[in-house]
């Protein structure tokens, strides 16, 4: 499934980044594929599609020409459904490089989204940029080696950047707390990387870990894990866990009478609806904050800053709330933007060479790829809270140790 939402416009300039000569330039198209989940499990890095395509793209348009040497070129953007598989991405990426032999390809949203794409424009020399998938899950491959790129640019945040942002997060918690640690790491892939991840992590800084082992998802009945963190006087609950089993635990818990100290959940928390739906239970959990209007930098083609972006968003889209891959989705076309310009041209092994000597501010922070075509952005630790004054979910950023370039905007409260 495709979801076309072409625009055959001119691009410009009275933002800094664009000529507005009056003189006549020979005209030229610059054709952009994007693989975003849609549909399916991942629906929700998709929420602000087309808007972020139309907000960026729009703006150039309506001045007149993106100057790429000696030429203003129009911009022209297809959207292509990941349906939040890794078939459905690949499916994607192989009709927008094969069929509709765009020029250059962007892709966001988890592995299931970036990994077969950048594998295709390897195969295709094709000039791709890619984020919202951690550095590691997108650089190694299934026999645990790290993959050589060429053509392909990803920008996210780091596996050891996240574990020394939730070790930190958890050492600050007011109050201090007992060592006593719960797992929920569930048996699925995700599950399972984290808790190797974080469980030596954990152990080397004197804590010891309550684990009930890997669950199958969609577990009905936590009763025998509430029981085991109470009889361990778990205080601290970390895990990774979708919406629909994140509500299903804190409502067992709370029927249990089971109140931690601190939850630490990743997964299910990072997008406001799911969030909404689980209700006062998510008051007060802590997850990474992986984007939001707290991050430094700005935008070379649109000149607004992260909290900017955010408002705008919000103003457009009366009663949605942004989404955390907004900021990476704006980038990615910064990022492509200048790369063309600093080539010259839009000839794609030209533009490749000008990706790799990015060194540009965008609203994710400072994007600089290095010798293994990534970049590593900052992260934070948010904490959701209900704001009474706004009658509206916040994601307040609560902890800025790691990245202390992202805005800290509240001090971290006990979970309820």
């Amino acid at each position: 499934m495709k979801l076309s939402s072409k625009l055959a416009l001119l691009v410009s300039g009275g933002l800094m980044a664009f000529s507005s000569g009056a003189f006549a330039q020979e005209q030229c198209t610059i054709k952009i594929g994007r693989v975003v989940p849609i549909t399916g499990p991942l629906a929700d890095y998709g929420k602000v599609t087309p808007w972020v395509d139309d907000n960026k793209v729009g703006a150039i348009n309506a001045a007149g020409g993106l100057e790429v040497g000696d030429k203003k070129c129009k911009i022209e953007y297809e959207i292509y459904d990941s349906q939040s598989t890794t078939s459905g991405s690949a499916e994607a990426a192989t009709r927008a490089i094969l069929q509709d032999k765009v020029d250059f390809l962007l892709a966001q949203g988890t592995p299931d989204t970036t990994n077969a794409p950048s594998d295709l424009c390897e195969r295709h020399k094709m000039p791709c940029v890619t984020g919202n998938t951690p550095v590691e899950a997108w650089l190694f491959g299934p026999d645990g080696k790290p993959k050589d790129y060429d053509y392909t640019y990803h920008f996210f945040f780091s596996v050891p950047d996240l574990v020394k942002n939730h070790v930190g997060m958890i050492k600050t918690l007011p109050g201090g707390f007992n060592g006593s640690i719960g797992y929920l790491y569930p048996n699925d892939p995700d599950g399972t990387v984290f808790a190797s991840l974080f469980d030596p992590a954990f152990k080397a800084e004197g804590w010891k870990p309550v684990d009930p082992g890997r669950f199958e998802q969609g577990l009905p009945d936590f009763s025998s894990v509430i029981n085991q963190f109470r009889r361990n006087r778990v205080e601290v609950v970390t895990g990774v866990l979708a919406p629909p089993d994140l509500q299903n635990f804190l409502q067992q818990a709370a029927q249990a009478g089971f109140k931690p100290k601190m939850y630490v959940i990743d997964k299910g928390t990072g997008y406001p609806e799911p969030m909404k739906a689980i209700g006062p239970a998510g008051y007060g959990i802590v997850s990474v904050n992986f984007w939001s209007p707290a991050f430094p930098g700005s935008s070379k083609y649109g000149g607004y800053t992260a909290q900017e972006l955010a408002d705008k968003y919000e103003a457009a889209n009366p009663g949605r709330q942004y989404t955390p891959a907004l900021g990476y989705e704006d980038a990615s076309y910064d990022i492509l933007f200048d790369a063309i310009q600093r080539a010259g041209t839009t000839e794609q092994e030209a533009v490749r060479k000008a990706l790799a000597e990015t060194e540009l501010d965008t609203v994710t922070g400072p994007v600089n790829f290095n010798d293994q075509n990534y970049s590593v952005q900052p992260l934070g630790g948010a904490q959701w809270r209900y704001d009474e004054a706004q009658n509206k979910l916040v994601k307040e950023n609560v902890y800025n140790e790691v990245y202390p370039s992202v805005k800290k905007t509240a001090d971290m409260e006990l979970y309820q």
